[in-house]
């Protein structure tokens, strides 16, 4: 890992202050005249290359007449910006910046010990899993399964990160939705691993018995892994501590050694 590891915070506030304007029809060298800020410093915030004073992200917000909950997070995202690792309490920032570490990736490392991957899940395994009432309703969470698999399915070979998933025996039985709606899914895991750009693997509870490793994702460049993002019950927990990424990088080697891509029924 490297000290290129782009902070958690500071990716969810660049985010955050570029919605804002754009929620205002605002554009970027207009809003500049307005808080009579050069408009190449104003690009920088919004990129995340550049932290801005939590003052001057309060002024831009005032300016802009934003929600005052958008400002309270904002300016609190402004004051961690330096921190190497993130808690999205609210699962806010949690989809933002896994597309941004993707983006920065060349791999990405997904270890899910009791349930399908959320993109390789079917609409209707999806749908399932919120039917319990253990997650909060998504009206489009059907959709946005569905959209990130065909996202996935459809990526050219020479683009995009390689992909690595390792699903946990536990995942392949399922106490909840229909038998047929299961098949389906497991029958659509088992077509994508034939993706070129996609391993998809089986790792035995014999070799890793569920509660043993929680569910984690690596981000991982040519240097080497530099970020690792935890899920909570509504986000995620986002580490880029280099001691803390290396050992999950450990995990990932150790349960690779014991994947399979067979045994799937």
């Amino acid at each position: 890992m490297t000290d290129a590891a782009p902070r958690p915070a500071l990716i969810a506030l660049a985010d955050g202050l570029r919605d804002a304007r754009t929620r205002r029809g605002v554009g970027l060298r207009r809003l500049a005249d307005m808080i009579n800020l050069h408009p190449g410093v104003l690009s920088s915030f919004e990129l995340g290359k550049r932290i801005p004073p939590d003052t001057t992200v309060a002024h831009i917000l005032g300016v802009l007449r934003s929600p005052t909950a958008v400002c309270d997070q904002l300016v609190d995202l402004a004051r961690r910006a330096h921190e190497r690792d993130f808690i999205d309490h609210a699962g806010r920032a949690e989809d933002l910046l896994r597309t941004t570490y993707e983006q920065r990736s060349t791999h990405v490392f997904e270890w899910s010990p009791t349930l399908i991957p959320e993109a390789l899940q079917t609409v209707e395994y999806a749908r399932a899993l919120r039917d319990t009432g253990l997650v909060e309703p998504s009206p489009d969470v059907g959709r946005r399964s569905l959209a990130r698999t065909v996202q996935e399915l459809t990526s050219p070979t020479d683009t995009g990160p390689r992909r690595t998933y390792l699903i946990g025996e536990a995942a392949t039985r399922s106490d909840f939705g229909s038998t047929d709606e299961f098949r389906a899914q497991l029958d659509a895991v088992i077509a994508l691993t034939r993706h070129p750009r996609m391993s998809v693997c089986l790792v035995p509870a014999v070799e890793c018995p569920p509660g043993l490793v929680e569910r984690f994702t690596l981000y991982e460049n040519r240097a080497g892994a530099f970020t690792v993002a935890v899920p909570h019950h509504r986000g995620a927990v986002f580490i880029t501590h280099e001691d803390t990424v290396t050992a999950y990088r450990k995990t990932a080697k150790a349960l690779q050694r014991h994947a399979t891509d067979t045994g799937w029924r």
